[in-house]
């Protein structure tokens, strides 16, 4: 397996510095601008693997593979489809097999040709269940809708607004960096860390009259 493993990963190197994009070496002016949801209307689209010849058929089950091998092939194809501007995006954290898994999955799938937004690959097809795609409790789908279901329609007074970002937050990034979560607290939020003046923590980016960066 591990010869295939090693021919495989040639042949997704070798698509990633031959991807063809129609508008590389063209440059762009401030009249090609568009929205990213313009783009994301009329950007041309292409079938992935026809694209990258890389085919879902070509990539062994996770089960076939042992740890690294996961990890090696998932380096190498997020690899390409950062080059062909299809980003594949976790929000939370993902075990690796079930990452290669959900991307062999939904391989074979039509991407929007962007130039001026970020693409992202899509992880599982409109109208799937949540938690019945290749994610399965790790659903991004079913993520967000808990994360806003309980946000309500209603009008807040400012420190309610803020306490509810807040709690908001704290349940992403415990989802998405989980144990090292707080490496990442949202300081800015938190009451707790307001200055004598009421304002807000800030990271320590100096104050306008302490700025020296010249």
């Amino acid at each position: 397996m591990q010869k295939y493993i090693d021919q495989l990963l040639e042949d997704i190197v070798y698509a990633t510095q031959n991807i063809s994009l129609p508008f590389t070496g063209s440059e762009s002016s401030l009249s090609d601008w568009v929205t990213a949801e313009d783009e994301e209307k009329h950007a041309p689209t292409r079938n992935l693997e026809t694209w990258t010849g890389i085919t879902k058929y070509m990539l062994p089950p996770e089960k076939m593979l042992e740890d690294a091998q996961v990890i090696q092939l998932l380096d190498a194809l997020k690899k390409m489809l950062d080059t062909c501007n299809c980003h594949f995006v976790m929000q939370i954290t993902v075990p690796e097999r079930i990452q290669y898994a959900a991307l062999r999955d939904h391989f074979n799938q039509e991407v929007k040709l962007k130039r001026l937004h970020m693409g992202f690959f899509e992880l599982c097809r409109p109208g799937t269940p949540h938690k019945t795609c290749a994610l399965g409790e790790y659903c991004h789908c079913a993520f967000f809708a808990e994360f806003f279901a309980d946000c309500i329609d209603e009008e807040r007074s400012p420190g309610e607004e803020r306490a509810a970002e807040l709690e908001m937050e704290i349940i992403h990034i415990k989802k998405k960096y989980g144990d090292d979560w707080m490496k990442y607290y949202p300081y800015h939020l938190d009451t707790d860390h307001d200055d004598e003046n009421g304002n807000p923590y800030n990271y320590g980016i100096p104050d306008d009259d302490e700025d020296d960066w010249g």
